[in-house]
């Protein structure tokens, strides 16, 4: 199974996943890298402006990226789905 990393970037400062985790496919990576986003909104809900600048970035075992999630793009429809 694949091993994927979930690394945060916020102002070119990198917070690393060392151990990350073993996963079924980039889909099931992607549905990771949103729950940590949402994760990060929903424990200081800020604002979407907050978040600016701040991404999620997925390697794989060879350290290449594979996704680049950016977290205001989560925090927006996370805020949505608490309004509704």
């Amino acid at each position: 199974m694949p091993h994927y990393y979930f690394h945060v970037w916020s102002g070119g400062q990198l917070a690393a996943d060392d151990s990350g985790c073993a996963l079924p496919s980039l889909d099931a990576a992607r549905r990771k890298a949103e729950a940590v986003a949402s994760h990060m909104v929903v424990q200081n809900p800020c604002g979407a402006g907050h978040w600016s600048g701040w991404d999620v970035e997925v390697t794989d075992h060879a350290g290449r990226t594979v996704l680049l999630l950016p977290i205001s793009d989560v925090g927006l429809s996370t805020t949505s789905k608490r309004a509704a």
